[in-house]
């Protein structure tokens, strides 16, 4: 067996390390959160609701992913060679890419801002940062989607389901203030 035989193979064990490393999180987060669901006076569905929502829908996909490892496909005439889309696949490196542990790190940092700066100046930032990472790099399209989907995030949370977000400390306080005032 060829170490080409083995790429899939590998790839596979891969996802199924993510699928777990993914459960785990969502658990984690989730025995967090779960002493914040009481009903708050402004919110009767609690605190906890939205990021819960959140969290089930990663361990969907999670779950997804595990499922789709031990789910085999159809099989074709052509059963030695894998799938076409394996070969773009570059070799594992050995290591972590550094994009990669930017895409943990940038979220603590983000929420470590909240409470810091506040909500409506931290989440263009973080958005346009984590868009980038993800491989967004045409100007337009990084600045448009980013801006865009943070004016649809501040729509929902303020004037739809009236939601409090972290306002920041100090003189940011005072400035995420004059924003709300702007948009309610």
């Amino acid at each position: 067996m060829t170490s080409s035989d083995k790429e899939p193979t590998r790839l596979r064990d891969r996802l199924v390390w993510e699928a777990l490393a993914w459960l785990g999180f969502t658990l984690v987060v989730y025995l967090f959160t779960r002493d914040f669901d009481a009903p708050l006076p402004s919110y009767q569905l609690g605190a906890a609701f939205w990021p819960q929502v959140v969290l089930v829908i990663t361990a969907i996909a999670a779950i997804t992913l595990l499922v789709s490892r031990f789910v085999r496909g159809v099989e074709t005439d052509d059963a030695d060679d894998g799938p076409a889309h394996l070969e773009d696949i570059p070799a594992p490196s050995g290591g972590i890419p550094i994009i990669t542990l930017a895409m943990f790190i940038l979220p603590l940092i983000w929420v470590f801002a909240l409470h810091q700066i506040g909500f409506l100046l931290s989440t263009p930032f973080f958005l346009i940062g984590f868009t980038w990472l993800i491989g967004i790099r045409r100007l337009r399209t990084l600045l448009g989607f980013s801006l865009g989907f943070y004016a649809v995030l501040v729509v929902v949370f303020y004037k739809l389901i009236f939601t409090p977000l972290p306002m920041g400390a100090g003189w940011f306080h005072s400035i995420s203030g004059e924003i709300i005032a702007l948009i309610q």
